[in-house]
């Protein structure tokens, strides 16, 4: 279960004999994890510290024999064929406009969690989530990809489950 920032609040002024506000506590919070996201976009590597191991970005080679559909840019063209009138490909009948796109760059990136050094105790139902959305931290990292030729030489490559 995902804790908000509200109840990790109320655990901490618990705990704390001077506890700040919550709007302090909260920008505290917000400030810490930007700050989190730009080292690893950095292409540095984030050790949380307490046996919970490290977080890192890394790069893998697209395995091609493995075509993997390309969401977004899929929908945009499927909702670009229904305005324009156009009826969609639909598999049931196998009639319309095919719209379904596969990434084709040789390589994608991802945030890890090297949880193989961790010592948590059922670390296997745990996992690490960046945001999403207009925002959030894989867009942040997207862009920086797709802005920066060069950026991809920041990430370690994974190869054969080393890293």
């Amino acid at each position: 279960m995902a804790k908000a920032s509200k109840e990790i609040y109320d655990t901490y002024k618990e705990m704390s004999k001077s506890p700040v506000d919550y709007g302090t506590f909260k920008k505290i919070l917000i400030e810490f994890n930007t700050e989190i996201m730009n080292t690893l976009l950095k292409g540095k590597t984030f050790n949380m510290g307490y046996k919970l191991s490290t977080l890192s970005i890394w790069r893998r080679k697209r395995d091609p024999r493995t075509p993997r559909v390309n969401w977004g840019e899929s929908l945009k063209i499927k909702r670009d064929l229904i305005e324009k009138g156009i009826e969609p490909y639909n598999s049931d009948t196998g009639k319309g406009e095919k719209w379904i796109v596969y990434f084709t760059d040789g390589q994608y990136f991802r945030f890890r969690w090297y949880k193989d050094k961790c010592r948590v105790k059922n670390k296997t139902v745990y996992k690490f989530e960046p945001t999403r959305g207009v925002k959030g931290n894989k867009q942040k990292l997207i862009n920086l990809i797709n802005n920066d030729d060069l950026a991809y030489l920041r990430f370690k490559e994974y190869k054969n489950g080393d890293l």
